[in-house]
């Protein structure tokens, strides 16, 4: 393989994390805290792709030192991610945590230093790794999932608002460690000076880019939602302890369709709460128990037969006109209305229009 593309390969998952450690650190100051610990992320993960490329460049000349950096720093990966998904998902304070977390990880990886890279040694670190993948995959999932339950329980318009994105990164982030296992079982030596390099380099980098990308670009996290939420506390109580949920959800559905509920934008539970009387914790029961749906669909369902029924009065025309059909349907943006429409028609709105047409 040309040596100038092996090197180029060889470091580029490095030169993608260090530039965007030199982004997270330059806007470190006006950062919100996931940003700020997902520098720190950032910072392990270069220096963890500064020995991967040291070791290639170097055509696999083994450097127990920088090994043992290496070690530490590919067992910290995933217990960090799961303390940034804590930021995001519960806005709880993680620095002991991490630290913490972080033990093990420089335990084994001194102790296979001390060793010098003995085979039992390296297995224990390969078996430790894989329980972290599973657990931070099990956990991370977990409470990423809870809290688009949160979500959707609480906004009619959950755009910006889930964590679905996070959990592809998450999903990839497992791929990823599949890939390192493979990597593994044909060994590192198999990479050194040959065009296999490509792979694993275009995947770690490309996986490395969108995450950072993503990570940078996300601007809704637990605090903003505990906040939001916190400020609707002045909800009506209940006028009994404990509400019949099928009576609720009658007396919510009759409302939602006469006052057309649904059709105000940026809905939130609170607002339905205040409309039956009742607070956001027994509607939100009602909703979920009875019509065995979360809010966001609860209201969405019925902006989507509200929209259908000004499709079928109209006459095709054009985005123009089903983008404003969305504003009158109670979506706040086109793309929200569009992926409804497709959720809960199964195609988008200008086909179904032409449907009736035909």
């Amino acid at each position: 393989m040309n040596g100038f593309l092996y090197t180029l390969f060889a470091i580029l998952p490095f030169t993608v994390a260090l530039v965007w450690l030199a982004v997270f650190v330059a806007d470190y100051r006006s950062s919100r805290k996931p940003r700020r610990f997902l520098t720190y992320w950032a910072l392990i993960c270069t220096v963890l792709y500064l020995c991967h490329a040291r070791y290639y460049v170097e055509d696999g000349r083994v450097d127990f030192v920088m090994d043992t950096i290496y070690l530490f720093c590919n067992l910290s990966v995933y217990p960090l991610f799961y303390c940034y998904l804590l930021i995001l998902t519960k806005d709880e304070p993680v620095a002991l945590r991490a630290f913490l977390y972080q033990i093990p990880a420089f335990i084994i990886a001194v102790a296979t230093y001390l060793v010098h890279g003995a085979p039992i040694a390296i297995h224990i670190a390969r078996a430790f790794f894989a329980i972290e993948v599973i657990l931070c995959a099990f956990f991370g999932l977990r409470t990423l999932a809870w809290f688009d339950k949160e979500i959707q329980n609480y906004y009619s318009d959950t755009e910006g608002k889930t964590m679905k994105v996070v959990s592809v990164q998450l999903i990839y982030l497992v791929g990823v460690a599949v890939l390192s296992f493979v990597a593994n079982i044909i060994g590192r030596p198999a990479f050194v000076r040959s065009p296999l390099i490509i792979i694993p380099s275009l995947v770690f980098s490309s996986f490395l880019f969108a995450l950072f990308y993503v990570s940078f670009k996300l601007n809704f996290y637990a605090k903003d939602f505990m906040k939001e939420s916190q400020e609707d506390t002045a909800d009506a109580q209940a006028l009994e302890d404990d509400p019949d949920d099928t009576a609720l959800e009658a007396k919510i559905a009759a409302i939602m369709d006469e006052k057309k509920l649904y059709l105000t934008p940026g809905l939130k539970i609170s607002d339905v709460a205040g409309a039956v009387g009742s607070n956001r914790t027994y509607v939100s029961n009602a909703i979920n128990n009875i019509a065995r749906m979360p809010f966001a669909d609860y209201v969405n369902t019925r902006r989507i037969v509200y929209a259908k029924k000004l499709l079928s009065e109209g006459s095709p025309g054009g985005d123009q006109a089903i983008t404003s059909i969305a504003s009158e349907s109670g979506f706040a943006s086109f793309p929200s209305f569009y992926r409804a429409f497709i959720k809960y028609v199964g195609m988008p709105p200008s086909e179904w229009q032409k449907g009736l047409k035909s």
